[in-house]
């Protein structure tokens, strides 16, 4: 009976093992079916002859492992893990490894048990599941021509950023950048040429901002960004100043030149507007006073009035 059982375990395609208490994971038994996994033969595991089951464990894992059997052998449970090991040609494999500790007749725990099984197709097919999850969700939140945040991510940026203003009493700004002149290079070279450009104006924006603020592309040629913990209108003039002079340098595409100017609105959150809505209306109507006042300039909400049109509290050209 028992020449049966050993022959069963030698050609199971599961690993069982057991091994010895120690960080090394001394191997006095593991049967063949671990050569097919990591390519190396069961006799180099064997009281360590070639090397150490535990020198085989991707490092990145070997903590996680270690934790999992000394949590369970101190509880007398079983352990199951999840861990990559590195085979004989350096290649990542997932296992699953289920064990048990054995203890003596005073409780002492003397050997380690189970058996360890190849997981990685169906891991890979998790990780894949995972990365096209992320990818639509990112999708769902992300301009696909700049990488900025699209309208929707934005406006529940901007939903969150007044409820935590409201609740620490602190200030922010919100610029709404409109690109001069965008629409005729759009019709005249095509979109091609248009989302490059679109690409490059965005980076050129969120470059100018801090890592704290958010920048997004609300549509088209708009882009409006969230200026953190600011009420300093001379602060927001200065970067507002900065940023139109970063934008008005050339661009150049497939050998050609291109020059495009912005029109910035801005608007002071609680100043002017206490909702998201109003706040990027007060922002938009700003804009479009800077059009008017010769384009390539920005424009501050007038706090007097903050319900009506805006009036400009500084226009400033470049």
């Amino acid at each position: 009976m028992s020449s049966i059982f050993e022959g069963l375990i030698q050609n199971i395609p599961a690993i069982f093992y057991r091994c010895k208490c120690d960080q090394q994971w001394t191997m006095l038994f593991i049967n063949p079916a671990i050569e097919k996994l990591t390519g190396y033969p069961a006799s180099n595991f064997i009281s360590n002859s070639a090397r150490t089951y535990s020198s085989i464990i991707h490092p990145e894992d070997a903590q996680k492992v270690a934790s999992a059997v000394e949590i369970a052998t101190q509880s007398g449970e079983p352990w199951a893990v999840e861990y990559r090991v590195i085979t004989h040609h350096g290649e990542e494999r997932w296992v699953i490894e289920m064990g048990v500790g054995i203890f003596d007749d005073q409780g002492v725990l003397k050997y380690l048990e189970g058996f360890i099984q190849n997981i990685t197709e169906r891991k890979n097919i998790e990780l894949a599941l995972v990365a096209s999850e992320r990818q639509i969700r990112d999708m769902a939140f992300t301009d696909c021509v700049t990488g900025l945040a699209n309208r929707n991510l934005f406006t529940d940026r901007l939903d969150q950023m007044i409820l935590d203003s409201k609740r620490y009493n602190h200030e922010f700004a919100l610029l709404f950048i409109d690109l001069d002149g965008f629409k005729k290079i759009n019709d005249t070279y095509g979109h091609l040429v248009g989302d490059k450009l679109l690409a490059m104006t965005g980076e050129r924006i969120s470059a100018s901002f801090r890592d704290s603020d958010i920048v997004a592309r609300f549509g088209g040629d708009e882009f409006l960004v969230i200026v953190k913990n600011t009420g300093d209108v001379k602060a927001i003039a200065q970067v507002c100043g900065k940023l139109l002079k970063r934008l008005a340098e050339p661009h150049y595409i497939d050998d050609l030149e291109f020059t495009v100017t912005a029109s910035i609105g801005i608007a002071h959150y609680p100043c002017h507007a206490t909702s998201s809505s109003r706040l990027i209306q007060m922002a938009d109507k700003a804009m479009y006073k800077a059009k008017r006042a010769g384009r390539n300039c920005f424009v501050i909400c007038s706090e007097e009035q903050p319900e009506t049109y805006p009036e400009a509290s500084k226009v400033v050209d470049f």
